[in-house]
């Protein structure tokens, strides 16, 4: 009969098992960054598949009205007590285009005979529209509430009611429709910028109607962009609103009517919100500025901020995304480009012109 060994089975030793565990948190350390970027490349194509989207949808809504749709529009002309408040109906670009991105439902749940906070609105206003929303941007599930108090409003003859957004749906893109002279001043290096050609300032939707209007403003079309299509940015990544960034900092607010406290109520960071449809570049600090600096070199990724206290519905620090080194645009003829956060403010500027005469160069 043959006797059973009894020598022991060997294992790993304490040491062994320490090395192994080692070697595996650098593996993982080292493939972290890598399945990082890859997710971050897939967010960032998913982005740029969104402003694709957003292109053919404003040409084919082009090629039905022979215009691209008005970036904003309030009607709020009619006597007190007409509408809501008094504003009677209200428009934005990318409730216009809905049709176009497979979004019909939702645009004929809108009642365009009553304005985007007449509660009328409540239900269709808060749909999510997953092309207006770029995955890189930390929002989570939260909408856009506000309530703008009707003594903000009323002294410019919109509304005698507060204007409440409850969990509307975001949008994180805005048309590019406007180059303030405080802008042009820095990227030109001048006290005073005149345009004998009057085409600075004039984005390729053109600029915001207010109130009733016996014909639409010119600009709209496709034979309005003199600098080319391919020359002339038409919406761009301002992502994160109502919320305000400065880099990446998160700004809450402080006080009443100070930046984010104006950030809160007019950046038009949802899509119903025609607050949403009027973008004009003055550009920021490179560290986004104090709350006090509103103008600055800067157009990418230094701030969100599309207000500030002095000038609530006009100016904006620039283009703004969760991308590293940059953020998407969409030109006239429909390509997407990754605009650097280093790009020069007159190739900027002349990006935003539609009819400046300049040439955009590289980008």
């Amino acid at each position: 009969m043959t006797a059973r060994s009894t020598k022991p089975s060997k294992g790993f030793t304490l040491i062994e098992l320490l090395v192994v565990i080692a070697i595996i948190a650098i593996l993982i350390a080292l493939l972290l960054p890598a399945v990082q970027q890859a997710r971050e490349a897939a967010r960032r194509t998913q982005c740029r598949n969104n402003l694709k989207q957003m292109g053919l949808a404003l040409h084919n809504y082009h090629d039905v009205y022979n215009r691209f749709p008005i970036p904003a529009l309030f009607s709020s002309l009619a006597p007190v007590g007409g509408g809501y408040g008094g504003t009677t109906t209200s428009n934005v670009w990318s409730l216009a285009i809905l049709p176009y991105i497979d979004q019909v439902n939702v645009y004929e749940q809108y009642d365009f005979n009553a304005s985007a906070w007449d509660p009328v609105n409540a239900v269709a206003g808060q749909a999510n529209i997953e092309a207006y929303l770029c995955p890189s941007s930390p929002r989570g599930d939260d909408g856009v509430t506000y309530s703008i108090p009707a003594a903000l409003v009323s002294g410019i003859g919109l509304s005698t009611l507060d204007l409440n957004l409850n969990n509307a749906g975001a949008i994180d893109y805005v048309p590019t429709t406007r180059v303030r002279e405080e802008f042009l001043n820095i990227a030109y290096n001048t006290s005073t910028y005149t345009d004998p050609l009057e085409g600075w300032g004039k984005g390729a939707i053109f600029n915001v109607a207010l109130g009733l209007l016996d014909e639409l403003p010119e600009g709209g079309r496709i034979r309005d962009l003199s600098d080319g299509t391919s020359n002339t940015m038409m919406i761009g990544e301002l992502a994160s609103r109502n919320a305000l960034y400065r880099g990446r900092d998160k700004v809450e607010i402080a006080a009443p009517l100070d930046e984010a406290f104006m950030q809160d109520l007019v950046s038009g960071g949802a899509w119903v919100d025609p607050f949403g449809g009027n973008w004009e570049l003055t550009g920021r600090p490179y560290d986004g500025g104090n709350g006090t600096d509103w103008f600055g070199p800067c157009s990418v990724n230094c701030s969100n901020a599309k207000t500030n206290p002095h000038q609530a519905l006009q100016d904006a620090a620039g283009l703004y995304s969760w991308h590293t080194g940059g953020a998407q645009a969409l030109l006239g003829d429909g390509s997407v480009h990754f605009l650097s956060e280093n790009i020069s403010g007159v190739i900027m500027s002349s990006l935003i012109s539609r009819a400046g005469g300049e040439v955009g160069g590289n980008f």
